[in-house]
């Protein structure tokens, strides 16, 4: 009887088998196509899920020409590359996102999208940029509702204007968004973060005690004490602000270390990485070893997450210890021009992924305001004024014409003159080098073959060497605000394998106090320097730093190459180049070298 029973039911199975996989292929359809499948793997922190559906959901949105389900979509893949910590991933689909949103009309929808896109370039340490976005997205949303949001970019721009050194204004913006918090009564772990920051604020203006009772408030709060994350941030500022305050004092020591423990039980990198430096930081003077475990240990966690923000900040620890512990540096002089680079190409992708938005949304709005105007200049201005107004464009059209003619006539003269001279230097320079080698080659074949070539090749690279030179020499220099990166991209066009260069990037608006003139007297200067070092002092390491004492810039080069006799009746064309520029901007300097002792130079002038 049983075996009758199993083979009525097996072909009952059978003959339903196709209806079965059907059925099930429709319910696994409609969970692709939705929302919910992301939500679902986003939840339990399954993120390569989560985009897969999400990708998913976004082409079905694109081809149902679905505006609204486009940005859902586009919010999705932006929050979840964002829990991977892929930023620049995640800043171009928020973008996509706050852009849909804004045609849509929905501005409190784009504010919130500002708002984590701000949160992104606030992670890259991008802080001009991330205050430009907050603000912008206060437009967007500070008369409405959405009051967590709007506190959100308020603690932005107080964040950026405290590592810009604005500390009033950032206690400003700071004030702004603990009252909005406290009226509105929101309590939870943000309305802590806000707290924890003023103290921070409070900790850079050396105001130490209102600092510490804010935090000690903090420690007291139920949502500290229930959330080890925020309770080992008010720990590890509660150590590290009692150290600032005194130095000799015994429970900062003990703070850190319990901040670090917390860290490590719930295995937050983020959070091991802070740690880490300030212990660092506590440790830098009196015990240089303990200091570099710690800074060792920052950078490990850094790399996890490939976060360059943090990787250049265990660095920059890194480097002075290993230094002053007699410890090589090759390693790490490689990671940090590595990711040095990789950072300035994310920050200005993602500027540039923003700023095109922003022209193309302020183009259309002048677009519509243009053509409402037009409609009301047709109902008030008659015949003859119209004809008027045709003259004067004319005209205009006319002028400008002639003169954007006159411009590009100008410039191409100055192409044309500008290739003759390099033409000429080529011939002179390389023309005679290629001639040399020909001839040395000719005279004596073996050449080819001994040492694997090596003289060949070491007259190649010199010839390299000299066009690459001639290239830059007769390269435009820019001197807008993107002067910074013209000069960063300059200096690290140095750099090889043999030859490490050390600076370090500086915010857009160092910059924008100085002239055009000064910024290409410098840059010649820097330059003349850098080909200086390349050509005569085989140095294996170049520092160089930029720094503004009250009104006036100080620049600092240091080398450790073969040195030369300090007698400027000895200097060449290209010292001499950099000493009468430096007396062009107003300047004074100093040279410290003696032969295999390196080079410092020390160069100021007013702002």
């Amino acid at each position: 009887m049983k075996i009758y029973i199993s083979l009525f039911l097996f072909f009952l199975i059978a003959s339903n088998s196709s209806e079965s996989l059907a059925f099930y292929s429709k319910i696994e359809s409609h969970l692709i196509k939705s929302e919910d499948s992301i939500k679902y793997y986003s939840k339990r922190k399954q993120y390569k899920q989560a985009i897969l559906h999400a990708k998913v959901f976004l082409e079905n949105s694109y081809n149902n020409h679905d505006s609204s389900k486009i940005a859902k979509a586009n919010f999705h893949l932006g929050y979840n590359y964002r829990k991977m910590d892929s930023l620049e991933k995640a800043y171009f689909h928020y973008n996509n996102s706050f852009s849909v949103y804004l045609k849509l009309g929905d501005s409190s929808s784009a504010g919130k999208k500002l708002l984590s896109m701000a949160n992104i370039q606030k992670a890259l340490g991008d802080f001009t940029g991330c205050k430009e976005t907050a603000i912008e997205g206060l437009t967007y949303l500070e008369n409405s509702s959405e009051y967590n949001s709007i506190i959100g970019l308020y603690h932005i721009i107080s964040v950026a204007l405290k590592e810009e050194g604005s500390y009033k204004k950032a206690l400003s913006w700071n004030e702004k968004a603990v009252l909005l918090s406290d009226s509105k009564k929101i309590k939870n772990r943000s309305s802590v973060i806000y707290k924890n920051s003023r103290a921070n604020i409070l900790a850079k203006q050396s105001k130490y005690q209102e600092s510490l009772l804010i935090l000690s408030y903090l420690l007291k709060d139920s949502i500290v004490l229930n959330n080890k994350t925020e309770h080992a941030r008010i720990l590890t500022n509660l150590g590290r602000i009692k150290w600032l305050q005194n130095k000799g004092n015994n429970e900062s020591e003990s703070e850190l270390l319990k901040g670090l423990h917390i860290r490590k039980e719930i295995n937050s990198v983020s959070g091991l990485i802070s740690s880490n430096i300030h212990l660092a930081k506590y440790y830098l003077q009196d015990n240089p070893k303990q200091a570099l475990t710690f800074a060792q240990e920052a950078l490990d966690n850094a790399k996890k997450i490939k976060n360059p923000v943090s990787i250049l900040e265990a660095l920059d620890l890194i480097v002075p210890l290993k230094t002053k512990l007699n410890i090589g540096l090759t390693e790490e002089a490689n990671l940090y021009s590595k990711t040095h680079n990789k950072l300035t190409q994310i920050r200005q992708k993602i500027r540039s992924i923003y700023a095109t938005t922003k022209y193309d949304n302020d183009k259309l709005t002048n677009d519509n305001l243009i053509l409402k105007a037009e409609k009301a200049e047709k109902e008030r201005i008659n015949t003859l004024m119209w004809m008027v107004l045709f003259s004067i464009i004319t005209f205009s059209s006319f002028f400008i014409y002639r003169k954007n003619h006159q411009k590009k006539r100008a410039a191409i003269e100055s192409e044309y003159k500008a290739e003759i001279r390099m033409g000429k230097k080529v011939h002179d320079e390389l023309g005679n080098d290629i001639f040399y080698l020909m001839t040395q080659i000719q005279n004596n074949p073996k050449l080819l073959f001994d040492n694997k070539g090596f003289v060949l090749l070491e007259g190649l690279d010199k010839v390299y060497q000299k066009a690459r030179d001639i290239t830059k020499k007769y390269t435009p220099i820019k001197t807008d605000e993107n002067f910074g990166d013209e000069l960063m991209t300059m200096l690290n066009s140095y750099g090889n394998n043999h030859i490490k260069v050390i600076t370090k990037e500086l915010e857009t608006s160092f910059w924008s106090v100085f002239s055009r003139n000064q910024k290409l007297e410098l840059f010649w200067i820097v330059r003349e320097l850098m080909t200086n070092m390349r050509k005569y002092s085989k140095a294996s390491f170049v520092g160089i730093t930029f720094t503004k004492v009250q009104n006036q810039l100080e620049l600092n080069y240091t080398d450790n190459g073969v040195g030369f006799t300090n007698n400027p009746t000895n200097w060449g064309t290209g010292l001499k180049s950099v000493e009468t520029r430096i007396k062009n901007l107003n300047g004074n300097f100093s040279f410290d070298s003696a032969p295999d002792k390196g080079v410092a130079v020390k160069i100021k002038f007013p702002v």
